[in-house]
């Protein structure tokens, strides 16, 4: 139904979890991180339809501001491990994540800088997660270094987007964030040694490094609210902490997490199609042909 809800695979996972088709949901998904802070969180266009979030904190919030039908269900993150049987494979080398790209904004690194610093503080291989609007490019330009991979999860609407994020993660003896993101919490959650980096690597204008600088000072508030230890990362309550941000005690059995998604009602399943065909109408009326398909599948935005 809404264009967000299948993003990183979070729809098709859950939809995997509960053994039955990938189709629209008469539902919204967190599909990332959010600040719990943010003005009118909680608030649907559509009020009948739940808002199914990681923790308990988000949920509490959404109710404190007036917002009902707010429920916890865990990260699809952590429903992973429920879906597949991973190998364990003992971890090796540095994974990094710069800051991405977007379809609707292309960030300039200086991956010279990196792989400068990640030389003089970090164990190679180096993994590099990067954008799909990037990877091509950058796979050509590095490809004679040794120990240097770029690697990209695929689009925002990629299914497999976040169990190649999970494996990448748990196959990686080091973690270097750029910025404060989900993949750092979704680092700790796996155990991996964590750092986030001072600088951002960003050839960019004032403007565009302040605005950045602004949002990513938003995330690390919210992370000391919950009450991460950014100074001193790598200690148990961090992990314990990652744990609860991604709700891991809220996790719903495959019965109870259809019914929330609208999966055990065919009404509900029928009007579910029919509200994403009138979202799609309405965002290509209002910002171009094909316009709905581009924001759903992360592409080609120019």
């Amino acid at each position: 139904m809404y264009i967000d809800n299948s993003w990183y695979g979070a729809r098709y996972i859950f939809s995997k979890y509960c053994k039955t088709r990938d189709k629209a949901v008469y539902a919204s998904i967190q599909h990332g991180h959010v600040l719990v802070n943010e003005k009118n969180l909680g608030k649907k266009k559509i009020s009948s339809t739940p808002w199914l979030v990681w923790n308990k904190k988000i949920e509490s919030k959404c109710l404190k501001n007036g917002f009902k039908n707010i429920i916890a269900i865990g990260s699809a993150f952590i429903y992973l491990e429920k879906i597949y049987k991973f190998k364990n494979i003992k971890p090796k080398g540095t994974l990094i994540f710069p800051l991405l790209s977007q379809p609707e904004l292309k960030n300039k690194i200086d991956y010279d800088k990196i792989l400068k610093d990640l030389k003089k503080n970090f164990p190679s291989p180096y993994t590099i997660s990067v954008s799909v609007r990037d990877i091509n490019f950058l796979i050509k330009k590095y490809k004679k270094l040794k120990n240097v991979k770029f690697i990209t999860w695929g689009s925002r609407g990629s299914k497999n987007y976040l169990k190649k994020l999970y494996l990448n993660i748990k196959y990686h003896q080091k973690i270097l964030c750029i910025y404060p993101g989900s993949a750092l919490i979704y680092a700790l959650y796996l155990q991996r040694k964590v750092y986030l980096s001072k600088k951002l690597y960003l050839q960019s204008n004032r403007k565009h490094i302040n605005q950045v600088k602004k949002s990513l000072n938003l995330n690390m508030n919210d992370f000391k609210n919950y009450g991460i230890n950014l100074r001193n990362l790598n200690i148990k309550k961090n992990i314990k902490l990652s744990k609860e941000i991604l709700g891991v005690n809220h996790i719903k059995t495959p019965e109870e997490l259809k019914k929330l998604l609208g999966w055990n009602s065919y009404p509900k399943i029928y009007l579910a199609k029919f509200l994403s065909i009138l979202i799609n109408l309405k965002e290509d009326i209002f910002h171009g042909f094909e316009n709905s398909k581009k924001r759903r599948i992360g592409k080609d935005f120019k």
